[in-house]
């Protein structure tokens, strides 16, 4: 396929908020042709009547076809609550169709793990197989050319960069994480629920499913397969699990991820080779930013954009990172469109290069 080719797309799921921010990223990017937007709810509504800041519109929401859509586009972004992508996955992969999955249906490549978290069986377990975790700091060259692609959870995708470099650089001396993160509201999605009130939420932040969310698992795996070498590592670290405790918060604002994660270093690690392990980690990385020492990341300097702020802290042994991101540009809708450029060929970029809507 040529780079300079549009290429055409369906959005299914078009109607959540990852949609909508699916939808503002595919308008600015000069490569793709929007032909084809699928609701459930909302299938037979006129799309500016969904989202009137589409009012220049007059694409109209349909039900799901896979056969309509195979017919029509080249790739799909599934925006779908998970244990329902999973169907849409299959028949549009069967009908030859690249999928960009945004729901959990295709983290797992195990299907026991999955059916162990998500309390059901995984329907397309071969699907698992089949799938490339969509997380382009780790795994690029298996992004390239894959047709189906599994992007990460907004938590994960936080708390993996931020742990990242001083794992696989064999900074730690244990193989723990704590991580305690912050979400902006629109990470529970946009169906009505009184949890989501603003009376409710307005001047309140809650923890919710300490140690148990879905999303630590996810981290785990992700995670472990950073870990240093066994032959670097004693036999009975070699057998360690990894473990993450996680510890998610809703607060107060529409959008955006803060997450603090808290990392135990090996004895006589300082500061300056932390930062230095950092830096070349990520010195060609073109949406992470390793903020200046002393620095905090803010959730307001990556809002609606695909870039995540890390600031680094170390004391007595202890490192502390800070990492920023948009729960719905890097923690989803525009991890996906970094996903499509790398499988289509285009400049990683290419569409995403926004800077923080500020204030």
């Amino acid at each position: 396929m040529s780079p300079l080719s549009r290429i055409k797309v369906a959005v299914v799921g078009a109607s959540g908020y990852t949609g909508a921010e699916l939808l503002r990223l595919i308008e600015g990017h000069p490569l793709i042709e929007l032909v084809m937007v699928c609701g459930h709810s909302t299938a037979g509504k006129a799309l500016s009547a969904v989202f009137p800041a589409l009012a220049h519109s007059d694409m109209m929401l349909q039900s799901f076809s896979a056969d309509s859509v195979a017919a029509q586009v080249d790739v799909a972004f599934l925006a779908l609550p998970h244990g329902t992508a999973q169907e849409a996955a299959d028949a549009l992969r069967s009908r030859g169709v690249v999928v960009i999955d945004l729901s959990a249906d295709h983290r797992f490549d195990d299907p026991e793990h999955y059916a162990e978290v998500y309390g059901a069986r995984h329907l397309f377990p071969q699907r698992l197989v089949e799938a490339i975790y969509g997380l382009p700091e780790l795994n690029r060259e298996q992004i390239r050319g894959a047709a189906l692609v599994a992007c990460p959870g907004c938590y994960p995708t936080s708390v993996t960069l931020a742990v990242a470099p001083a794992l696989s650089g064999g900074l730690l001396s244990a193989l723990e994480v704590i991580a305690d993160c912050k979400s902006g509201l629109s990470g529970a999605g946009r169906s009505a629920k009184v949890g989501s009130l603003f009376a409710e939420r307005g001047e309140s932040m809650q923890g919710y499913k300490t140690l148990t969310h879905r999303h630590a698992p996810e981290m785990e795996i992700t995670l472990d397969k950073l870990r240093p070498l066994s032959g670097d590592r004693s036999e009975e670290q070699s057998e360690e699990r990894l473990t993450v405790h996680f510890s998610p918060h809703l607060v107060p604002m529409s959008r955006g991820i803060l997450s603090t994660v808290y990392l135990r270093l090996e004895s006589g690690v300082n500061e300056d080779q932390v930062r230095q392990r950092y830096l070349a980690f990520y010195r060609d990385e073109p949406f992470v930013t390793v903020l200046p020492s002393g620095e905090h990341p803010h959730t307001l300097s990556v809002r609606g954009t695909n870039r995540c702020h890390l600031g680094l802290t170390v004391k007595g042994g202890l490192l502390v990172v800070h990492a920023a991101i948009d729960n719905l540009g890097k923690g989803a809708a525009g991890q996906a469109l970094q996903c499509f450029n790398l499988i289509n060929g285009f400049e990683e970029t290419l569409g995403l290069n926004h800077i923080g809507v500020y204030p």
